[in-house]
């Protein structure tokens, strides 16, 4: 695989494989701070709606997100379960809130349960980490992706409050056949709709591409 980015949009070509489904993709990706906020979310939205083709928007954890959650993390391993539920909570209010000011009301009551679904997973995590008394790279790979697949619910949701159709492929951790995962994308994209999905699967699907 090629890549080439201009103006942050990323062209990514495939070779034309049976096994890879994808010829060419444009990727849309965002960093923490520029969907931090309500005016850098908005921002983001107006680069989406201008891209043609429909890009594959790939999120970054939103704001100051990845560094919480990896103090919860050493938190949770560290054997004070207490702190790194606060700093779970927090984080999980900040999107909420932050959800709420930009999501018409109609599509905030879903977002918010897909929200809240996400972090109650994360809080069990967390607990899992208490548990072992150990944090990983594995599980520190596992947490900073929650806080992906949260910005992927919300910048999905807006989009869609925005009337520019998309679906977030992120509200379950990522376990299927990286070829699976792209053909939905494709199958989505064929349908005029805008997948939204964690940053770091796009990383991780270069570095695989990389090694064959």
């Amino acid at each position: 695989m090629v890549p080439s980015a201009k103006c942050g949009i990323m062209s990514w070509q495939s070779p034309k494989t049976e096994k890879n489904m994808l010829n060419e993709l444009i990727f849309l990706e965002l960093s923490s701070n520029e969907i931090g906020d309500e005016k850098s979310i908005d921002s983001a939205a107006q680069r989406v709606a201008q891209a043609a083709p429909r890009p594959v928007v790939m999120v970054a954890a939103m704001g100051q997100t990845y560094k919480t959650l990896l103090e919860a993390g050493e938190k949770s391993a560290d054997q004070d379960l207490v702190l790194a539920s606060a700093l779970a909570e927090g984080i999980r209010t900040y999107h909420v809130q932050l959800a709420q000011q930009i999501i018409t009301p109609a599509i905030f009551r879903e977002t918010r349960n897909i929200l809240s679904g996400l972090f109650e997973e994360l809080a069990d995590f967390l607990k899992g980490l208490y548990l072992l008394e150990e944090f990983s790279a594995q599980a520190r790979q596992i947490l900073e992706r929650y806080g992906e697949r949260a910005a992927a619910v919300v910048i999905s949701a807006f989009l869609r409050s925005k009337d520019i159709r998309s679906a977030s492929l992120a509200t379950k951790e990522v376990f299927q056949e990286p070829d699976d995962l792209w053909k939905e994308v494709q199958e989505l994209l064929q349908k005029g709709i805008v997948p939204v999905l964690p940053l770091s699967l796009h990383r991780s699907e270069a570095s695989r591409q990389a090694k064959k």
